[in-house]
């Protein structure tokens, strides 16, 4: 363990010796898709997603998929593999660095040491996942498209509908018109979450179109590359 680990672990000694006993079953029992832990990229993040996820859960449920997180991360920027007890320290330190920043909750339990995110955390979860929203494509298309369709007033919501659509272009949907985009893949959570996030949700709507013009499909599938 390095100076910077030993001296801010020291100063929660309980709560890394609760972490790193949470964390020595190492069989994960909540997981993160392989897309959603690309998306948040740092091992914190993974962490306050899984803790969504479940509300409130123990840190022994999800302490072996931060390991896993840590040694994935860690091979990608150095190159270079941690041991068991290297991720199971570093495991450690991301609990302390949320709990420290006021992220996580932490409370000790019969079942075990407890995590919840704070309303803070959820701020910061959300922010993260809006700036790294994207709407996942399955492995196999099953012929059928989806419409995101907008009728925004403009006039009282202008700067709202500029950024909604601004965001849509970057998730590269293809606007078959100004209001209306198309995308191969169900994107009815990601939509909502966006709509929501700039107070438009009543005006936004994603349905499943199954029929289009022949000519207006062509082009989805150039477009998508199927």
């Amino acid at each position: 363990m390095d100076k910077y680990f030993k001296s801010k672990l020291c100063h929660s000694k309980s709560l890394s010796g609760l972490v790193l006993q949470a964390t020595a079953n190492q069989k994960p029992l909540m997981e993160l898709t392989e897309s959603q832990k690309e998306k948040l990229k740092t091992v914190a993040g993974i962490t306050l997603a899984l803790i969504a996820a479940a509300g409130t859960i123990t840190v022994a449920a999800i302490a072996p998929n931060i390991l896993q997180a840590v040694a994935k991360i860690h091979k990608q920027t150095k190159k270079s593999k941690l041991s068991f007890k290297e991720k199971r320290i570093k495991t450690a330190h991301t609990f302390y660095y949320l709990k420290r920043y006021n992220l996580i909750q932490l409370r000790s339990s019969p079942k075990g040491l407890i995590a919840t995110l704070t309303d803070r955390g959820k701020k910061h979860l959300e922010k993260l996942s809006f700036n790294t929203l994207q709407i996942p494509r399955e492995k196999k298309w099953d012929g059928k498209w989806w419409l995101i369709a907008a009728d925004i007033p403009t006039k009282e919501y202008r700067w709202a509908a500029d950024l909604f659509r601004s965001k849509i272009k970057q998730m590269q949907l293809f606007p078959l018109q100004r209001t209306m985009w198309f995308y191969p893949y169900n994107p009815a959570r990601e939509i909502e979450f966006l709509a929501n996030h700039y107070g438009i949700g009543q005006y936004v709507t994603t349905m499943e179109v199954s029929r289009l013009d022949k000519d207006d499909e062509r082009k989805l599938k150039k477009y998508f590359n199927l």
